[in-house]
């Protein structure tokens, strides 16, 4: 997941698309290319910062981007990350958004998240235009709120994995919208080796009585 969000995020900021529309039209636009914004000078807020959620903000901090994070609750100074600058609640998610260069979702789909986005909400990334990426679940914006949100330019572009509805019909608008990239639901595939390796590391604490990694709270909904 990190490597998506990074290597998404890194193409572009350096143009990569345009890098090969040149190369595909044989033009050399050494000026144009040579306009990018350093990542150490960029800020992305993190929207959930779990497992996943703090493997992407230590490899965008690795970058030198400024990270945010949104969590339901702020944690105690010594649970802080090193690599998260600030923490902000849900209920200070316009700040995060007025904040941000990028805004990724990584928060599971629960009644608290679901629609987190939609509406008018996205209206506060316009200060910075900022980049949104979705790679958590698709039910965080409706397709409207989106959609809107890109055409009044409140953010200026969108990099999106999950939808509300999959596999994303053929004639949906997103799909022919300027700046957004579309992937199907693979920024981060399980693999087999990985599966039977902690299956293998949970049942050898299952075994000793020690306390199993990625256990499901039923309550919280993740």
């Amino acid at each position: 997941m990190a490597e998506y969000v990074m290597g998404h995020i890194i193409a572009r900021e350096r143009n990569f698309k345009c890098i090969n529309q040149c190369q595909e039209k044989q033009v050399w636009d050494q000026k144009g290319l040579a306009k990018y914004r350093l990542l150490e000078k960029l800020t992305i807020g993190i929207l959930g910062v779990g497992d996943i959620g703090k493997e992407v903000a230590r490899t965008c901090k690795t970058f030198g981007m400024t990270v945010w994070g949104l969590v339901r609750k702020i944690p105690m100074k010594a649970d802080r990350m090193s690599y998260i600058d600030s923490y902000r609640q849900i209920s200070e998610l316009p700040e995060l958004l007025r904040s941000c260069d990028y805004v990724c979702n990584i928060l599971p789909s629960t009644p608290e998240t679901a629609g987190l986005l939609s509406g008018d909400v996205m209206h506060h990334c316009q200060e910075k235009k900022s980049v949104f990426i979705n790679v958590g679940r698709g039910n965080i914006i409706d397709d409207d709120s989106l959609l809107k949100a890109l055409r009044e330019g409140w953010i200026s572009g969108a990099i999106l994995d999950v939808f509300n509805t999959e596999p994303l019909s053929p004639t949906h608008p997103l799909w022919t919208t300027p700046n957004v990239t579309i992937t199907p639901h693979v920024a981060c595939v399980s693999f087999d080796w990985q599966v039977a390796e902690m299956f293998s590391k949970n049942y050898e604490n299952f075994v000793k009585g020690k306390p199993m990694e990625y256990v499901v709270d039923w309550e919280m909904g993740y």
